[in-house]
């Protein structure tokens, strides 16, 4: 397996990464790792597809690749990230559109999720430069509570 890291221009909402990733996860040997800001990761079987495949199938969809990030580049910045749980009272729709603005600000647009479907109601956050006191003090002043849970 290699890694490979595209900055792609115009993924700027859910709507273009989701649509992106399907088109990327569809190129057998092409596997997703994560979306960091700027950049979407993307690991990839070498005997099975090519760099150009997969940049195909971002390219068929009307993004441009501004340009290729580096393997050793790829490595660093995810050895950077911090991966941040929190236990929250986030549990609806209507809490996540409400807590949404602070934490895209905070951490990152695309870098947090709540899995308002389990019990604890766990935020995580993937970040080279998340702050636990900052996420924390974020949902408390949306009107929820968040406990590390790391």
């Amino acid at each position: 397996m290699k890694l490979l890291g595209l900055d792609i221009s115009n993924l700027k909402d859910g709507y273009c990464i989701s649509t992106v990733t399907l088109s990327v996860l569809n190129t057998p040997g092409a596997y997703l790792i994560v979306v960091l800001p700027g950049i979407m990761v993307i690991s990839y079987e070498p005997l099975v597809t090519s760099v150009d495949k997969i940049i195909t199938s971002v390219t068929r969809l009307g993004y441009k690749i501004k340009k290729l990030v580096q393997q050793d580049s790829l490595t660093q910045i995810l050895a950077s990230m911090k991966t941040l749980k929190f236990k929250t009272n986030i549990k609806c729709a209507g809490c996540l559109a409400k807590v949404s603005p602070s934490l895209n600000e905070i951490a990152g647009e695309d870098n947090w999720e709540v899995d308002i479907n389990t019990p604890e109601k766990t935020l995580t956050v993937i970040s080279g430069e998340a702050d636990e006191r900052a996420i924390i003090f974020a949902v408390n002043e949306a009107g929820f509570t968040a406990d590390s849970i790391n």
